[in-house]
């Protein structure tokens, strides 16, 4: 990476850093607070709420910042200004969606407690998918810093007001007590992106000026938003299967969800904190890949700095939980039982970090469709081995931590493929 690459990479490495230790340190105030069970709610309300603002966070921030980077000068807000009308269309369809099917998906995840949850998280989808949209048009930008620190502004909102809230309001009942980080959070991303609008100060622009734009925009982002439904409904209904999988293993209903919240409220956000540095990589190499595309010698360089660059933080992140699993268990969330579960995930930690990068690289090379055909069968994959392997008694969550194992690895052989496969068409065309 060029000059310029590093410190943007690092300066939102940094960035992300702090807001995932913010993050992380409230996780682990709200575990100790509020115990396992409670967190199994909150993360049974969290899984709906991801795919509830998965369509318009995954796919077109990366179109659209793709899109500006290749634009014209004068055309390179047009792109957001189409991101900015989808927004607006899907809100219209999919904010009373959400609010009326809630009670359905209580009933279905087998825990009426997280509707409280779910009705906090409709606003957001609105919020959220403004969001997606200026940071796009800031990465394609190469104003890399905006986004990074409105997550910032976000982070520090949130954790402010969950506290405060926490400390006000000590007597709720546990559906509302597992609400209040979901209503914080849609507060902060209010505060957050305020700080984008303030800190861009963009013209007024008719939204029809972006006419034009909107059906290249919806195509470019419809393959990747479709993977990310798709990858994010996996985990949505895995969250809902593990406890469910769980009991028939013959635990309670209290012990299981207890165990989601172990798993994906404490374990998984440590096994996640590798994409600290990818995200930030995978943003600001973005629209260099894009620009690069049709010079397969510079998109050859670029993509090796990539791996090299993700290499050691992936080994590194690996082999630091493995033998941190004691400290992490006993110290910090103070529950010994963990300390298996932080060794038994710790590889994935390292899978995590070149799925990360590799799915990035495919998006900047707008080989979205590609991406979406192993989707489907890697995700129904990684589903049917949780049915069948958390079932199992001497298994359990273990079971679950192998399957997504092998889904990542099938994930990033994919992706790997699919860049093979662009780089030889290139070639070819250029023949």
């Amino acid at each position: 990476m060029k000059g310029g690459a590093k410190r943007q990479t690092l300066f939102l490495t940094a960035i992300n850093g702090v807001v995932r230790a913010l993050g992380l340190f409230l996780r682990v105030l709200l575990s100790r607070s509020l115990g396992a069970e409670i967190m199994g709610i909150a993360e049974l309300a969290q899984s709906v709420h991801m795919l509830a603002i998965t369509p318009l966070t995954s796919g077109l921030p990366m179109a659209i910042s793709r899109m500006t980077a290749k634009a014209k000068e004068q055309n390179r807000f047009r792109p957001m200004l189409a991101g900015i009308w989808l927004v607006r269309a899907a809100s219209v369809v999919m904010i009373p969606a959400l609010l009326l099917l809630s009670p359905l998906l209580a009933k279905l995840m087998g825990d009426v407690r997280v509707l409280p949850s779910l009705w906090c998280s409709a606003p957001c989808i609105l919020i959220l998918g403004y969001s997606a949209v200026y940071n796009g048009y800031c990465y394609g930008m190469e104003q890399s810093r905006v986004p990074a620190l409105s997550e910032l502004v976000e982070q520090i909102s949130r954790f402010g007001l969950t506290i405060a809230l926490l400390t006000l309001l000590p007597k709720l009942t546990a559906p509302w007590l597992a609400a209040i980080p979901v209503f914080s959070t849609m507060i902060a991303e209010v505060v957050g992106l305020a700080f984008v609008l303030i800190v861009l100060r963009l013209p007024e622009n008719e939204i029809s000026w972006g006419k034009s734009w909107r059906k290249p925009v919806f195509r470019l982002a419809a393959p990747t938003t479709l993977t990310r439904v798709i990858n994010t409904l996996l985990r949505s209904m895995a969250a809902m299967l593990i406890p469910l999988r769980l009991q028939a293993s013959g635990l309670s209903v209290p012990e299981a969800t207890a165990r989601l919240g172990m798993f994906n409220g404490m374990v998984m956000p440590i096994v996640m904190l590798p994409c600290i540095f990818t995200s930030a990589l995978t943003m600001v190499m973005l629209p260099k890949l894009a620009q690069a595309e049709e010079e397969p010698t510079e998109l050859k360089r670029i993509l090796l700095r990539c791996l090299y660059a993700c290499a050691p933080v992936a080994l590194a992140s690996w082999l630091l939980i493995y033998s941190a699993a004691p400290l992490l268990a006993n110290q910090v969330y103070r529950m010994a039982e963990l300390g298996d579960l932080f060794r038994r995930s710790a590889f994935l930690a390292f899978l995590f970090a070149f799925s990360h990068v590799s799915g990035g690289v495919v998006t900047a090379l707008g080989q979205q469709k590609r991406t979406l055909y192993g989707a489907i069968p890697i995700s129904a994959l990684t589903l049917g081995l949780t049915w069948i392997l958390t079932v199992r008694p001497e298994m359990r969550l273990h079971g679950a931590i192998l399957a997504q194992e092998i889904g990542q690895i099938a994930s990033i052989v994919w992706n790997f493929f699919i860049v093979i496969w662009r780089r030889r068409e290139l070639r070819t065309y250029q023949r």
